[in-house]
């Protein structure tokens, strides 16, 4: 038996045929965030205030059932924390990097952790931790749900929300709802094409936005220009090992004022703001909403972003003031995944 949130969530239960009632006063919802580098829980009560989290490495493994089986234990692990059986739990959300099958409660293809791919994730935690009903989403419609409900879109009912990570990620919000559509592909702005004859992209496609913009593209990026022997502090901050620059360490040089880290920064923001100048056009929003780690990075790749909308897409007339930073940082998918929970309850 499943119900429906919206037009893009379905809420599975703990057994096939089972009565969803729930307890009378549910305490805590439990949202999950699946990363291809790392995974992140925590326990949310109605209202949207975070009881406890934490975060571990997603295991580098080829066999499914070593990651699902290092997911149930992080969710065990914030069950201990709070001292709530799993029985009592209003709902538990996992959102995942990519296309979701809600009504079967399996993963269709996950770019950046294809271990996942085709696999009937529901099911098995449902088999590992007990009577609890479950959701399935996608990472960045929880992301966006979670800045629409406690976040930087309070007082907005259009959003658009990019998540800038590993992979990239949207969402879309419209009249206050996360909006997916009939299969579950609507926000997915990380797949956009943004070079035709750019990068493999790990869709299979070549030149998505993700493949352009995405952590590796950033890295590969600032390599590039290193290997031209150009000077740089990145190679004081990674010791002189390409293999130890991250995108947070690039952003870091360029907020030191490094030449060619504030190059990389202002061409990943012009791919972003170009992504952006396409999606303003096609979704109308309020707010534009930018978070994941990469975003962390904060003014030197906002303004260029900025700029490149500001001067890319005269026509929309979009405010570039109104393109912000999550309020929630890299908890917006966990506080969004609990309030999937939540949501359906109402």
């Amino acid at each position: 038996m499943r119900r429906s949130y919206g037009d893009g969530a379905l809420l599975h239960s703990q057994r096939p045929g089972a009565d969803m009632a729930q307890p009378a006063t549910p305490q805590l919802a439990i949202g999950l965030d699946v990363g291809g580098t790392t995974f992140a829980a925590g326990a949310f009560t109605a209202a949207g205030e975070l009881i406890t989290d934490g975060a571990w490495d997603t295991p580098p493994s080829t066999d499914a059932s070593v990651v699902v089986e290092a997911l149930a234990n992080g969710i065990q692990e914030i069950l201990a924390t709070t001292e709530v059986d799993i029985a009592q739990l209003a709902g538990l959300t996992v959102a995942v990097p990519g296309g979701v099958d809600t009504a079967t409660g399996a993963i269709k293809v996950l770019p950046n952790l294809q271990v996942l791919n085709d696999f009937r994730i529901v099911e098995t935690l449902r088999d590992k931790l007990g009577d609890c009903p479950i959701f399935l989403a996608n990472d960045a419609y929880c992301a966006t749900l979670g800045e629409l409900r406690y976040g930087a879109g309070q007082q907005v009912e259009n959003l658009l929300m990019l998540t800038l990570g590993t992979g990239i990620g949207g969402g879309i919000a419209l009249r206050n709802q996360v909006i997916r559509g009939p299969r579950q592909i609507m926000g997915e702005i990380g797949h956009m094409i943004i070079v035709p004859d750019g990068p493999k992209c790990g869709c299979g496609n070549t030149g998505c936005f993700e493949a352009v913009a995405g952590k590796q593209a950033i890295i590969d990026r600032a390599r590039r220009k290193l290997q031209y022997g150009r000077e740089s502090c990145i190679d004081e901050l990674t010791g002189g090992d390409p293999d130890q620059i991250t995108p947070q360490i690039i952003a870091e040089a360029a907020r030191q004022g490094d030449e060619v880290a504030s190059e990389v920064m202002n061409e990943i923001g012009y791919y972003i703001g170009l992504a952006l100048c396409n999606a303003i056009v096609m979704c109308d929003p309020d707010l534009i909403v930018l978070g994941g780690g990469i975003a962390a990075a904060g003014e030197v790749l906002f303004q260029p972003v900025r700029s490149t909308v500001k001067y890319r897409s005269p026509y929309t007339g979009f405010d570039v003031s109104n393109i912000v930073p999550a309020k929630l940082g890299n908890k917006a998918g966990i506080y969004g995944a609990a309030a999937l929970v939540w949501d359906s309850l109402r």
